[in-house]
């Protein structure tokens, strides 16, 4: 069920996203206004917002008419021009560019993707996020008039907020299939931990079966089959008369070529391990009588953003709050229960196998397509380059308390950089060597 599990991988049947980037005020824009006016030129410059929504089919099981209907209307909903991205769009205030496109496979819409770039970045994001729970500002300062000689602007600081009012997109009765998810997985990864740190534990009471257990572990993740564990003592067999066999017993179940000779009890504890495994990864999958997965409900209900955000300033990054880096910008990571379940890694079971999996899904490890031995050898080193072993598991309501805390926004998400270069005046003494990371 695992291997099952892993080759559908963690996408959502429908994923959002939402893209900011920022741009410098253009030389004109600086001119000093004429005549009787006497308010200073906006200086906030441009921003592109581009929201892409795309469709993923695959993840539909057959037979279920609900999420059928759901993309189904969603789609609808995008080409006909009255979905909420097209709403927040429209209500853009003059953009000085936009367009659209789209990718279908076949006659089903895979990915809508919209855009915009506008004037007065402040005000046209404020318009945008109005029907949600998140209030934006875009704060520019030490941005005074530029003298009628001066070629370059000076150098302002820029500082992107968003707060959230403590709203949510869920319904009641998303509320309430959430808890009872939630109360449910963290008691599926409580034994999952529990399971882990019982081969852990086996692994340091024996570091000479550590390779054997590991490479065990991860081929019977990938669907390998285990030999037989003679630990459960299986039933005698009996005569047609009753009368219990006199058959020589069968001999001992030989390794496949290129598996580990394994002890009855390491085979136990890898499909434990196997077994506990394959529920976590069940909040990804859509329910036969629902149109969304756990893990999205879950997003619905915690986190406040109608997408997952990233910024893409115009200068260098001097402080963060709630930002991580990613690529060629920073992003807002979602909130959502896989998350949340990966703030556990190191807490109380170290490393996480069945992250680690998912985390090296597809990567060859240096061997070549064919060289299954050189891949699972090497995918075992990786595994314990990852740390000292920790076997620590927490109870079903320590690891919900903890899930729980992953889930809470912050109160304000902060982005703040320098557009136009470092300040000079500041001396090198003070100058800042690296991103200041706020927590709040």
């Amino acid at each position: 069920m695992l291997a099952i599990a892993l080759a559908g991988c963690t996408d959502d049947p429908v994923a959002e996203t939402l893209h900011l980037e920022f741009f410098p005020p253009s030389a004109d824009d600086l001119e000093p206004s004429g005549g009787d006016v006497v308010e200073p030129p906006d200086t906030g410059g441009y921003v592109k917002l581009e929201a892409e929504v795309s469709i993923r089919r695959h993840k539909v099981p057959e037979g279920n008419a609900l999420i059928e209907r759901r993309l189904n209307d969603r789609t609808e909903a995008l080409m006909n021009g009255y979905d909420a991205w097209h709403l927040r769009f429209d209500s853009l205030y003059e953009p000085l560019a936009d367009g659209a496109e789209w990718e279908r496979a076949g006659r089903e819409l895979t990915s809508y993707r919209r855009w915009a770039l506008v004037g007065n970045p402040d005000a046209e994001l404020q318009e945008f996020f109005a029907n949600t729970p998140i209030r934006p500002s875009l704060v520019v300062w030490d941005n005074e008039r530029r003298l009628p000689d001066e070629r370059k602007p000076p150098p302002q600081t820029v500082s992107l907020e968003f707060v959230s009012d403590g709203g949510t997109q869920a319904t009641t009765g998303e509320f309430d299939t959430v808890e009872r998810g939630l109360r449910g997985f963290a008691a599926d990864a409580a034994r999952y931990q529990r399971r882990v740190a019982a081969l852990w534990r086996y692994m340091d009471e024996n570091p000479g079966r550590r390779f054997e257990c590991l490479q065990a572990l991860f081929g019977a993740a990938d669907g390998d089959e285990l030999p037989e564990s003679r630990l459960v003592a299986p039933p005698r067999e009996l005569t047609p008369s009753g009368a219990p066999s006199t058959a020589p017993p069968t001999p001992d179940e030989q390794p496949a070529a290129g598996q580990p000779a394994l002890r009855d009890l390491e085979i136990e504890l890898v499909e434990r391990i196997v077994d506990a495994g394959a529920p976590l990864l069940e909040i990804f999958e859509v329910p036969d009588d629902d149109a969304f997965t756990l893990q999205e409900l879950s997003r619905r209900v915690f986190d406040p953003f109608p997408a997952v955000i990233t910024a893409v300033p115009d200068g260098p990054v001097v402080e963060t709050v709630g930002f991580a880096e990613s690529g060629d910008g920073w992003t807002i990571p979602s909130l959502d229960l896989w998350r949340a379940y990966r703030s556990l890694d190191g807490r109380f079971v170290s490393p996480d196998p069945l992250l680690f999996l998912l985390d090296t899904d597809g990567n060859d490890f240096g061997c070549d397509e064919q060289d299954k031995a050189c891949r699972d050898r090497e995918r075992v080193f990786a595994f314990l380059e990852r740390g000292a072993f920790v076997a620590r598991p927490g109870s079903p309501n320590l690891v919900r308390q903890v899930l729980e805390a992953g889930l809470r926004p912050r109160d304000v998400y902060r982005l703040v950089w320098i557009r136009g270069g470092m300040d000079e005046s500041v001396d090198d003494g003070e100058a800042t060597e690296g991103v200041r990371e706020t927590a709040r």
